[in-house]
């Protein structure tokens, strides 16, 4: 089954010395490899740390200017072990557990996050599959629940599962974009999306074809396979093939370096995209532009009004006959208020409402 750009894999940091300090590389690692058993099972206390708390591409720490905002108890801890979705959707999940729990950022992965990728949470939600939290520090065992709502992009392809659109209820709560960066002293600042498609697909590569300098471009990527990289393959590309991407070697344990693709390095001459979510945190250097697309830049205005070309929509989906009375129902409900709105966007992302 196809998903509306994710497969959802998880990213882990490393350092790409080759390109210098001002370079940014991930390796991917899929949420179920953890341990490297493919289990869940294998998700002890140590992945949990690494891979929720550590992962700089799901950041779970608040804001300095966090602020209380549910004003009701709606969520107990228990009930998290029926949320699911994305991987990029994690850091709502975890603000939720803030807002309802009081859950401090060294808990949220370990005993609060259950997401899967997109593809399973769909089918975990149609199916009524289990999911399930860890209980917490000290203890053992876990917390199950049947999947009873999930934070995700829409299926691409419902034809995958029969009668979707009758199974489930799906209302957007929030909004992302896949955005494009570059050094902000490239006098280039809006590229239309057909220049774009042709700059990853390898006919343009010169940045003074879409008035820039006379200066080759280099064009990073993500890691096949990652999340990121599947809609750039999909939204962007429209299934048309990528030009090779800048390589990066990484020191390993062993100490034998070991070839994975670069994904930024802030130049003139490069071009990268990444998420909006990231730019108040992994791309927070000032010397980092965003470039407009279509000359939209991707402003919350231009993300409710859909005028940017790549605004992501995340829903908050129930299975149709989830109880009226259902804590999952009513969280889709309350995400939707004036006050779920507020903790969207304390989440890092783009309300549905102005």
């Amino acid at each position: 089954m196809k998903i509306a750009g994710f497969t959802a894999m998880a990213l882990c940091a490393v350092i790409a010395g080759s390109l210098g300090s001002a370079a940014y590389s991930f390796c991917s690692a899929d949420r179920g490899m953890l341990g490297g058993t493919g289990d869940k099972l294998a998700r002890n206390e140590n992945n949990y740390d690494e891979f929720y708390i550590n992962n700089r591409n799901a950041p779970l720490t608040r804001s300095d200017d966090w602020e209380q905002i549910a004003s009701e108890e709606l969520l107990s801890r228990e009930d998290f072990a029926g949320i699911d979705g994305s991987a990029s959707a994690i850091p709502l999940t975890a603000e939720l557990a803030r807002q309802f729990c009081g859950a401090e950022d060294h808990d949220l992965g370990r005993v609060y996050i259950g997401h899967n990728d997109t593809e399973e949470a769909y089918t975990n939600l149609i199916f009524r599959k289990d999911n399930w939290i860890a209980k917490g520090f000290g203890e053992t065992g876990t917390i199950v629940r049947e999947t009873g709502i999930i934070f995700a992009l829409p299926l691409s392809d419902e034809g995958s599962h029969q009668n979707v659109s009758e199974q489930l209820e799906s209302e957007p709560v929030a909004l992302d974009a896949l955005v494009f960066i570059t050094h902000k002293d490239n006098p280039v600042d809006s590229l239309t999306p057909a220049q774009v498609r042709d700059i990853y697909a390898g006919r343009i590569t010169n940045w003074k074809d879409v008035g820039g300098n006379n200066e080759k471009i280099r064009p990073f990527q993500r890691t096949k396979g990652s999340g990121c990289q599947e809609l750039m393959e999909e939204l962007v590309m429209k299934g048309e093939a990528m030009t090779e991407a800048p390589v990066a070697f990484v020191a390993q344990p062993s100490g034998t370096p070991e070839e994975t693709v670069a994904e930024y390095e802030n130049a003139e001459s490069s071009i990268g995209y990444t998420y909006r979510f990231h730019l108040r945190d992994l791309y927070s250097d000032p010397d980092i532009k965003v470039l407009s697309i279509g000359g939209v830049s991707p402003e919350d205005s231009s993300l409710t009004d859909g005028s940017y070309a790549y605004t992501l929509t995340y829903n908050a989906v129930i299975r149709s006959d989830e109880k009226k009375d259902s804590i999952y129902r009513k969280l889709r409900d309350y995400l939707l208020t004036e006050e779920g709105q507020r903790i969207v966007k304390t989440a890092g992302f783009c309300p549905v409402k102005g």
